[in-house]
């Protein structure tokens, strides 16, 4: 297949479009590089590379004009959550707007399926772990303009017979996590100092791999059980910040002391995210991965989260 990934260039994106041209897919990038590098793009010989924001339709409707395009993987967003507090006009044009002009140029291009990157951040909080059919209630800017997102995909797949999969992320890691998410930010500091500031420890994540992330992606690409669906893509584990700092000093061989920061306090925090991803296994046979461990990524990492340069 044709394969367009917007954000391609990004902590998910690049390693979709490498593991997409092993397999012997085309693959067409559109990223605007506010975030994703174009160093990426020397690990990504074959892929075609329009340096663009979906926010911009003219600058977006090239990729598809130019191309003839079978699926589109639309990762692009913003989706750091302090940012998109801060920034919410940006976040809208981006994460809604984008989104909007993703499914008309589909439809314009006749572009008959979509993978949308969701979030866990769309549903109501809770303690225990979250199934596709939980009430929805976001309660932050980010997870309402993926729950708009979402909405948009399914009206449009209705109106207009395409086919979609909606993947709702939980705290996705890796190496070269290029926005300043909690794991990225510990490591960055073990990195530089033997004191780890942090504004809370007791907050709960289901911390998944990117690689896992894009195994579910190149899945539901290559299946019609998928068609029209929405997962959870989480390991089903939650880990505090305090066993996140643990795996750190692991990773760095430091004795890294905690140092609480009232700055650093989220307004917004639920104190448990956590993922009941049975009906993505049950149904296309994924497999969240190995352990979590920070080894790997605190010495592999080469590019460190700066999140608007």
């Amino acid at each position: 297949m044709n394969i367009l990934v917007t954000g391609g260039l990004g902590s998910i994106g690049h390693i979709l479009c490498k593991r997409l041209l092993k397999e012997g897919h085309g693959v067409i990038i559109v990223d605007d590089c506010s975030v994703g590098r174009k160093e990426f793009l020397e690990e990504l010989s074959g892929a075609t590379f329009y340096e663009a924001s979906v926010a911009d339709y003219e600058a977006f409707e090239k990729a598809f004009a130019e191309n003839t395009i079978d699926a589109v993987v639309h990762l692009a967003a913003k989706h750091y959550i302090p940012y998109c507090e801060k920034h919410p006009k940006k976040t809208t044009d981006i994460n809604v707007g984008g989104t909007l002009n993703t499914l008309l140029l589909m439809r314009q291009y006749g572009v008959p399926r979509i993978i949308l990157a969701s979030t866990s951040s769309v549903y109501k909080p809770e303690t225990r772990a979250y199934r596709e059919d939980d009430a929805i209630e976001p309660v932050h800017v980010y997870g309402v303009s993926k729950l708009l997102a979402e909405e948009a995909v399914q009206w449009y797949a209705r109106g207009f017979g395409f086919t979609y999969s909606i993947l709702r992320f939980f705290n996705v890691y890796g190496t070269d996590d290029l926005v300043p998410h909690v794991i990225p930010e510990i490591l960055a500091q073990a990195r530089a100092s033997d004191t780890i500031q942090v504004g809370n420890l007791e907050s709960k994540r289901d911390f998944i791999r990117a690689e896992d992330i894009v195994e579910a992606i190149i899945l539901c690409l290559a299946s019609k059980e998928a068609e029209n669906k929405i997962y959870n893509l989480g390991t089903g584990r939650a880990l505090s910040i305090r066993e996140v700092i643990r795996a750190a000093k692991k990773a760095s061989g430091k004795d890294l002391k905690i140092e609480i920061v009232e700055s650093k306090k989220r307004a917004v925090d639920p104190p448990v995210l956590l993922s009941d991803n049975s009906k993505i296994r049950q149904e296309l046979g994924w497999e969240p991965g190995r352990e979590f461990d920070l080894k790997e990524i605190y010495e592999k990492t080469k590019f460190w989260p700066v999140y608007e340069r």
